[in-house]
């Protein structure tokens, strides 16, 4: 489990020090189940000021990071942030960085901060699933790559587990692969390396939960 600290400082989730909270809505234990982060956002919509919990420490390249989720509505999508740095190096919390309310625009082009995401059960805010899951590279949301969304039930724990190994990323869901891509970066625009996770929350109704967080290295 990287950093160096027991499995179950960040795997069951015991409290959340370690984490921190930006823009709308809530991030908290949730009192249904012990070790398990409750995300959620309500009465905001899709763009707009999402629900954001961040590990306040940073990973290295070169990682799996698998974690449980489980969405119980359906107006709206979960989003991993990975590899989320300042464009110079500078960590995402560093006072200098500017200041960010939670709209999505304040991630994904934001020109000081650089990152990839993934969306997994895409809601619209009507309620309506959209079919696919995108990768997304930062800032600018290019789009990398993308495919059929396997997390598509409510209320059903789902096994997420993303591999980032420099510039090759891939998901996959309850050991199936779900889609894959390679990016050989651009000039200026150089391939995200290390950084922090973070997860959002965003939609007219989505509340979500997060259990089993590790992170471990491929080599």
């Amino acid at each position: 489990v990287l950093p160096r600290d027991p499995p179950d400082r960040i795997g069951k989730f015991g409290d959340l020090t370690q984490w921190r909270h930006e823009g709308y809505g809530t991030m908290k234990l949730d009192a249904g189940e012990a070790g398990v982060m409750r995300i959620e956002c309500v009465g905001s919509e899709q763009g707009g000021t999402g629900s954001q919990a961040f590990c306040r420490k940073d990973f290295p390249d070169g990682v799996a990071i698998e974690y449980d989720l489980k969405v119980l509505t359906s107006n709206g999508l979960a989003i991993t942030f990975i590899a989320m740095k300042g464009s110079g190096g500078e960590d995402m919390f560093d006072e200098k960085m500017p200041k960010r309310t939670g709209v999505f625009a304040d991630y994904m082009r934001n020109e000081r901060l650089a990152s990839y995401h993934v969306s997994v059960s895409r809601y619209n805010d009507k309620g309506a699933h959209t079919g696919v899951s995108n990768w997304r590279r930062n800032p600018g949301l290019k789009l990398m790559n993308g495919g059929p969304d396997l997390c598509k039930e409510i209320n059903r724990w789902y096994r997420i587990r993303i591999v980032k190994d420099g510039g090759h990323l891939q998901l996959g869901v309850d050991g199936k692969l779900a889609h894959e891509f390679t990016d050989a970066g651009e000039p200026g625009s150089p391939v995200p390396s290390d950084g922090k996770i973070g997860f959002r929350a965003i939609g007219s109704d989505v509340r979500m939960l997060v259990k089993n967080f590790r992170v471990t290295l491929l080599k």
